[in-house]
């Protein structure tokens, strides 16, 4: 029985020793796995980017002439210009700090707008301060922006200030001319003294004014000094005649004699006209048989009307009124006479230097048989110079001067 019993004991111990390998292993797994998934979620926390590492800033724009922002760096320096700026961030903002005197910051409702306002002496004058703006987050973390500040004195009232700077200095330097001081208090006695001048010469001007005009109405009530004005008047025309009678009369003459001269003038010219309209084209030397080309073209039958043409160019009639067709001399290109409204003479008369020729010894013809050198003189002028282009240009083409029109 001793035996049986210490056979049952040995099989329990084995069987102890069996198990509790796998009851420790069995609970050792899931503390083990919590560890794991609390290292992990650890390390994860830590990994994440803060606040401060996010946000971005962002200045925003007034578009004023007296504040401006720039960005040197982004979202980490900015140079400012005037007495605020404004600061827009993406992330909300717990609180913020300029630590420097002379500058304030705070942030406005919403928690995404910061203000930074400076002093007006934050800056001195034509250089920059830099101030420190410490932005803080919820989460803890924290982020410093260099703001570079200038200008600080330029606000709302300084820069509707500036249109009247011109008036402001231009009221001194007057003061001063006048024996007061450059000061604003001696500015304002000049102007008081100025004042009290306009009013008092207005005032003497008016009462002066007062009394002509009674004078004068006095005057005219009074039959004895409408007689005397008026024998005083004849008095001075009778002087005057007696003195200079013997030049007005001769420049009286003169003008009758020129006013007659030009009637004359212009008779002959429009007679000079109407001869030259008569004639026919072919009398012009020049030109001869070759006058039905220019009438076929133009329909010009006389030398007038040729000289007319290339002096005055021709119009044609539209519902608007008249519209130029060319001008003349003026629209002639020595370069490309067959790309000019010469082109339809030229297509039965292949040489650009005669028809050239043509048109100035019809305006010679005008010059010499009709007397009308004035009208046609520029023209002239202008036909000769384009004949010398023509010239050159043939002879660059073929070496030797082109043959003319005799």
């Amino acid at each position: 029985m001793n035996r049986r019993l210490l056979g049952t004991l040995a099989v329990c111990l084995i069987l102890l020793t069996a198990v509790a390998p796998v009851a420790a292993l069995a609970q050792s797994q899931p503390a083990n796995e919590t560890a794991t998934n609390t290292t992990a979620t650890n390390t994860t926390a830590t990994d994440a980017p803060t606040a401060a590492e996010q946000v971005r800033i962002n200045p925003v724009s007034l578009d004023v002439g007296y504040q401006s922002v720039t960005v040197t760096e982004a979202d980490a320096t900015f140079n400012t210009t005037g007495e605020f700026v404004l600061f827009s961030t993406t992330e909300p903002v717990d609180a913020v700090r300029i630590q420097q005197s002379k500058a304030q910051a705070r942030v406005l409702e919403g928690g995404q707008t910061v203000r930074v306002t400076y002093d007006a002496d934050a800056a001195p004058p034509e250089q920059t301060s830099l101030y420190t703006l410490e932005l803080f987050f919820a989460d803890g973390s924290a982020k410093d922006v260099e703001l570079y500040a200038s200008d600080t004195e330029q606000s709302v009232a300084a820069a509707s200030l500036q249109d009247w700077k011109p008036t402001i200095e231009t009221l001194k330097d007057k003061a001063e001319e006048n024996g007061y001081e450059e000061t604003p208090e001696g500015t304002q006695e000049y102007v008081t003294w100025v004042d009290d001048r306009a009013q008092l010469v207005e005032g003497f001007l008016s009462e002066l004014a007062a009394q002509t005009i009674g004078w004068l109405i006095a005057g005219v009530m009074n039959p004895l000094n409408i007689i005397l004005a008026l024998s005083l008047g004849a008095l001075a025309m009778w002087r005057r005649r007696s003195k200079h009678g013997d030049l007005v009369d001769a420049l009286s003459s003169m003008a009758g004699r020129y006013e007659q001269e030009l009637t004359k003038l212009r008779n002959n010219r429009e007679k000079a006209k109407r001869t030259a309209d008569d004639a026919n084209l072919s009398e012009v030397p020049a030109i001869g048989s070759a006058a039905d080309y220019y009438e076929d073209a133009f329909g010009t039958k006389s030398p007038a009307q040729l000289a007319d043409l290339a002096n005055d160019g021709a119009a044609r009639a539209t519902d608007d009124g008249l519209e130029y067709v060319h001008r003349g001399v003026d629209d002639l290109d020595a370069e490309d006479l067959h790309g000019t409204w010469l082109e339809p003479v030229l297509r039965h008369i292949p040489n650009e230097k005669r028809v050239l020729n043509h048109l100035l010894e019809t305006v010679k013809y005008m010059e010499t048989e009709h007397s009308l050198g004035s009208k046609y003189r520029e023209t002239r002028n202008q036909l000769e110079t384009m004949l010398d282009d023509v010239d050159r240009k043939q002879t660059q083409l073929n070496g030797v001067a082109a043959p003319g029109d005799d």
